[in-house]
């Protein structure tokens, strides 16, 4: 089981409860292989959308074994401001392990935090760090954020918890609520893009080019409005 084993699995889920994710193809930008395979290194990228959400983008990165990520983004309907999904699991060379799953909010208040994040995910603890070496807690993240970094791996425990938010995300997706979110989706992209520990990995082992074109194009896609 993968993330994008999962995913598909909660779609149809989703689509046999509520008759909407349907999923259709989204094309890449242009200049983005779906595959690209240099010097043992391998990123797949996978772009689809559903009638509520607009975007659902997907990252799988293997650097030469020593650096394995799956990366998945939903964003909903610019017409809603439901919050982003978004999750990753990072397995560094097998000595350290990391994971994080969220419903990233578009606005930082209480009302909207009890409405779109405290409703679907009561049943989840608050998160324990307000700290992180990778990201800014403070901006774009719930309380409900699940984070964890191990030397051990704990992937299937990860997948079990992924699928437990996912499908929260999904039941909420079902009947959203119109409300415009170009711009907060805009800032989202813009301060993600611009804090993702994705570019220095990708400068690494491809150039500064590729991994601005990445970040900026296929990452997040509104990050150069």
């Amino acid at each position: 089981m993968t993330v994008k084993d999962l995913l598909f699995n909660c779609l149809k889920w989703g689509k046999d409860n509520y008759g909407d994710f349907v999923v259709q193809d989204r094309e890449l930008p242009d200049w983005l292989e779906p595959e690209v395979i240099d010097n043992g290194s391998t990123i797949k990228s996978y772009v689809w959308r559903t009638n509520w959400l607009r975007r659902i983008r997907l990252t799988e990165l293997n650097l030469q074994d020593k650096f394995i990520a799956e990366s998945l983004v939903i964003y909903p309907d610019t017409t809603l401001i439901n919050p982003v999904f978004g999750t990753e699991f990072v397995n560094a060379g097998g000595k350290r392990f990391f994971g994080t799953i969220d419903f990233h909010p578009l606005r930082n208040d209480w009302a909207y935090a009890d409405k779109y994040i405290n409703k679907w995910l009561g049943n989840q603890p608050n998160r324990t760090k307000n700290k992180s070496n990778i990201y800014d807690l403070n901006k774009f993240f719930s309380k409900k954020l699940w984070i964890k970094s191990e030397t051990s791996d704990f992937y299937e425990e990860y997948l079990k918890k992924l699928e437990e938010y996912l499908k929260a995300y999904l039941k909420m997706m079902a009947k959203p609520q119109r409300e415009y979110s170009v711009e907060e989706q805009t800032a989202y992209d813009k301060h993600l893009a611009g804090t993702d520990p994705a570019y220095g990995i990708l400068k690494n082992y491809y150039d500064k080019e590729f991994a601005e074109k990445y970040i900026n194009t296929f990452l997040f896609d509104l990050a150069t409005r």
